[in-house]
């Protein structure tokens, strides 16, 4: 053996030849996981997404297992004629037109040998998890902010359509709502504004969204979303109202005339900006970065997942809302199950109320394009 002089240092700690320091790393990292504790994990996950989803977006849309949905179709209205002693009401009956929902499945799996799971970092397993769920919350949001915000009609099998709210002619789906304090609406009218930023600013854009839902008999407060991007300019009009945690003390500042006067006690929820104190009412004002730029929706929500919200999600009756497990299994009795798949099965469309929505675009061209959901 070769003799090497001098004391022992750090340097000495090197791998001996013929070692690979790969190999050994992995094997010293390893914890692994069994597949009841993956499914179990996975289970948990998929619990709290589908939770989310509720919270996050319950105050805008329902649920239904409904496949289609019939409504009155509006145009002008006659009064109702005088009558004597000696007449007999004459009948009518109503016009209705209808929309259907879509039905899709959407899926993705974790699966692997069994040794794999025996010899993986935990960590690994963990990552595949949340990326998974992070692609149901992607497609989920994409899917419900984008109904809400293109004015564009979907076809469902040869003559069925996925509709928008009101979107004036153009379409084949044309909706007129029906006519409310002394105002009749015919099919050309159109919840899809364009707003000329060479004129006009963020506050026109909540004051013109509300005018257009109270005109059809909402009543306020209104639900407002806009893009993140613009947050800086929602919160400085004037009537902006900021929330403030309960934790600050409020102080006030006297004879100070710039800035918020006022403020709302509370903790911000998902997404939650404050509230604008418009000419048509308060509006509650959300923001996400998947709304671009110069873009705003409005609508009227009941409650969380209220029939009456303006969005539907038609959820499979044997499965109902979010995401769950659908395990492949093997022939093995020691490894009986291959992959864990997850799936979602799921359309979204507008609800029982076309009008109960509308969504505008702040632009020097002052006409509606429609974005792209990110």
């Amino acid at each position: 053996m070769a003799e090497v002089l001098g004391p022992q240092t750090l340097l000495n700690k090197a791998l001996p030849t013929g070692w690979d320091s790969t190999r050994i790393t992995e094997w010293t990292t390893k914890d692994g996981v069994t597949y009841g504790e993956l499914a179990n994990q996975l289970a948990l996950a998929l619990g709290s997404f589908n939770q989310e989803m509720v919270t996050d977006w319950g105050w805008l849309f329902s649920l239904t297992e409904e496949l289609a949905m019939e409504y009155e179709q509006g145009g002008s209205v006659t009064e109702m004629p005088e009558i004597t002693d000696v007449d007999k009401p004459e009948a009518i009956h109503g016009t209705t037109i209808g929309h259907m929902i879509d039905l899709r499945v959407y899926g993705q799996g974790i699966g692997g040998t069994k040794r794999y799971f025996r010899d993986s970092r935990s960590a690994k397993i963990n990552a595949a998890i949340a990326s998974l769920v992070r692609r149901g919350r992607w497609r989920f949001e994409k899917k419900l902010l984008t109904r809400w915000f293109t004015n564009t009609e979907n076809t469902i099998g040869s003559a069925g359509y996925d509709v928008p709210f009101v979107r004036g002619t153009g379409g084949v789906v044309d909706y007129a709502p029906p006519a409310f304090d002394g105002e009749a609406f015919t099919t050309a009218h159109d919840h899809y504004l364009g707003v000329d930023s060479d004129s006009k600013t963020s506050a026109d854009v909540l004051d013109e969204l509300a005018e257009t839902l109270q005109e059809h008999g909402f009543s306020p407060p209104f639900n407002a979303l806009v893009s993140r991007a613009d947050v800086a300019l929602y919160m400085a009009l004037t009537a902006f109202v900021e929330v403030v945690d309960p934790v600050i003390n409020y102080i006030d500042r006297g004879g100070e005339t710039s800035g918020n006067q006022f403020y709302a006690t509370g903790s911000r929820a998902f997404g939650l900006l404050g509230y604008y104190q418009g000419e048509y009412g308060l509006v509650e004002v959300r923001f996400t970065n998947r709304v671009p730029t110069g873009y705003a929706g409005m609508c009227k929500s009941f409650g969380n997942l209220a029939a009456q919200n303006p969005l539907t999600v038609r959820v499979h009756p044997d499965v109902g809302f979010g995401a769950y497990v659908v395990p492949e299994t093997t022939p093995d009795d020691d490894y009986p199950v291959k992959q864990l798949d997850v799936e979602m099965e799921f359309g979204i469309g507008v609800g029982q109320d076309r009008a109960n929505g509308a969504a505008a675009f702040l632009d020097a061209s002052g006409t509606w394009t429609n974005p792209t959901i990110s």
